[in-house]
């Protein structure tokens, strides 16, 4: 698998294509590393990221909390480089890549601002989310 540091969002259909990192954990265990600033693998794979903003409350502002978590541990992030590997069961892409929630969108800009399209079913996001 050729990924470039930094986070890439991949549906189940391209980790058919893609495959996963021998490393994983859950998106839980991946904020709380980041927050701590404890050690991340070099490359990881995250599940449930879907599931913890679909299950939330408030989607949205799950999605502000994720963001800044990621957004204000920066440095952090730069000085591990890790590649992170998010998996999802479904991802949608309209005018950007959106999570369905029933007949809700969560919008995964809110979370990394810079993603794009680097495949089918596969979007990437540099390790600074605010660019």
């Amino acid at each position: 698998m050729s990924l470039d540091i930094g986070f890439h969002v991949h549906s189940e259909e391209a980790i058919d294509r893609h495959g996963l990192f021998d490393d994983q954990m859950s998106i839980v265990e991946f904020l709380r590393r980041v927050k701590r600033m404890e050690d991340l693998p070099y490359d990881v794979t995250v599940h449930g990221i879907d599931d913890f903003l679909r299950s939330a409350e408030k989607p949205l502002e799950t999605c502000d909390y994720v963001y800044q978590i990621l957004r204000d541990h920066v440095n952090f992030l730069l000085t591990q480089n890790p590649r992170v590997q998010f998996v999802v069961r479904d991802v949608e892409y309209w005018d950007e890549p959106v999570l369905r929630d029933g007949n809700d969108e969560i919008p995964l800009k809110r979370i990394f601002h810079g993603i794009e399209q680097e495949g089918s079913g596969w979007y990437y996001s540099n390790i600074n989310v605010q660019s």
